[in-house]
């Protein structure tokens, strides 16, 4: 396989791409960057920021690893899902059945945030119909945010009753 063009590391980091251990060049996700910047903490909260991240990570692997994604799944999580069945069908069931749990969790309010970062991978945008730098579009994506972070720790309920059953 050709290389069709390569891009500069300055040009790599402008579009969010971060080096790994490996030596290869990885982009981050939406998630990363929001809890790097500090956007999923809150204060007096039972749930560190940390554990936000991980849930809404282990949303969106339950979501690919259940074959929603016709596209991207079957490619990329060939090798992690367990074969139980003909072709792992078994172990997709079950990652469906949990993500669909995992959503009826999540109040209808906080749901398009949490899909929109979580699952789809992009950035939350205020109102369309005011400037980007305008004072209500800030408090517009503040909002969400604060809607996500909301969304992230009923998700983060959900999982906590999952452990300990387990246990």
């Amino acid at each position: 396989m050709k290389i069709k063009y390569a891009i500069s590391k300055a040009e790599a980091k402008r579009k969010g791409y971060e080096k790994h251990s490996s030596g290869t060049y990885l982009r981050k996700s939406v998630l990363d960057k929001y809890y790097e910047g500090g956007y999923l903490d809150l204060p007096n909260s039972r749930y560190s920021s940390e554990e936000r991240k991980n849930a809404g990570e282990m949303l969106a692997h339950d979501y690919f690893l259940a074959h929603y994604n016709n596209v991207k799944s079957p490619i990329l999580y060939v090798n992690i899902i367990p074969t139980t069945g003909d072709n792992g069908q078994d172990a997709s069931l079950f990652y469906q059945e949990r993500y669909l749990k995992a959503v009826k969790s999540i109040p209808h309010e906080f749901w398009p945030y949490v899909r929109t970062v979580c699952v789809e991978d992009k950035e939350l945008t205020g109102e369309q119909n005011y400037p980007k730098q305008s004072l209500r579009n800030k408090n517009s994506i503040y909002y969400q945010k604060m809607l996500l972070n909301l969304g992230l720790d009923r998700l983060l309920d959900f999982y906590a009753k999952k452990i300990k059953k387990k246990s």
